[in-house]
């Protein structure tokens, strides 16, 4: 008897990005992403990955199957959503977490729906060179700037971790090296030493703005969810991502 050469093809999905790929040069508005397997979970729980923290990347990497896009190049949001689904399909879509009563200070533990978490899509248009802009309301000066990639965010961390060993110093400077990677023109300016220049001395104000509209356009999931503590207290909570997410079965 034959075997059937379909018979031990992964199954996959199309998955609609938050950011619509307007972002990738490589990418329309969904990626084809394959269901988890059993040889999947080798990766997961391989001791030298997991201690490394790339075990989320190699994953990625597996299950993403959109020729020439490297998992570290989606945007936070876009890989947000992917690993959501990955997760979903794999172990269902009740997540168990760990939470503080705010009216007792006690820990609880919940379940959270992950279907449900609404899907924010992206908030404004770029421009031809995927860029952003935004007027300063104090300064007046317009600034162009770029949403963060996953490998934006994994080099930022560890530039601050170098840079706090190497000073020995207990204070972050990731919110001002976060906006100086991101702000690629200050009116029409391109010249890096003066964007890191003018983003030390940034009005507050200014800064505050305008992080809050990059968070506003920023595409992705909702990763809040109102949730009922023991005490009967309705709070609204940022979703933690521990080893539960793709390890469900493990103790905290």
């Amino acid at each position: 008897m034959s075997e059937n050469k379909n018979e031990f093809v992964v199954p996959f999905d199309v998955i609609e990005l938050p950011s619509k790929g307007l972002l990738y040069h490589n990418c329309g508005e969904t990626v084809k992403v394959e269901y988890m397997t059993a040889e999947d979970e080798n990766i997961l729980t391989s001791p030298n990955l997991v201690q490394s923290g790339k075990v989320l990347d190699v994953l990625l990497e597996r299950k993403i199957k959109q020729e020439g896009l490297d998992a570290r190049d989606l945007l936070l949001g876009d890989r947000n959503a992917i690993m959501i689904f990955l997760r979903s399909t794999a172990y269902g879509e009740m997540y168990p977490v760990k939470l503080t009563d705010p009216e007792t200070k006690e820990e609880f533990e919940t379940e959270i729906d992950l279907s449900k978490l609404p899907v924010k899509s992206i908030g404004a248009s770029p421009d031809e060179n995927g860029l952003f802009s935004f007027e300063l309301p104090k300064l007046k000066k317009t600034v162009k700037f770029r949403l963060l990639t996953a490998r934006d965010e994994e080099n930022l961390v560890k530039a601050e971790e170098k840079r706090k060993k190497l000073l020995n110093s207990k204070v972050s400077t990731l919110l001002t090296s976060r906006l100086a990677l991101q702000i690629m023109e200050v009116d029409g300016n391109k010249d890096r030493s003066y964007i890191q220049q003018f983003v030390q001395y940034l009005p507050a104000f200014d800064s505050l703005e305008l992080r809050k509209y990059m968070e506003e356009i920023e595409p992705g999931l909702d990763l809040r969810a109102d949730v009922e503590a023991p005490s009967g207290a309705v709070f609204r909570s940022l979703i933690p991502i521990t080893v539960r997410f793709f390890w469900p079965n493990i103790e905290l």
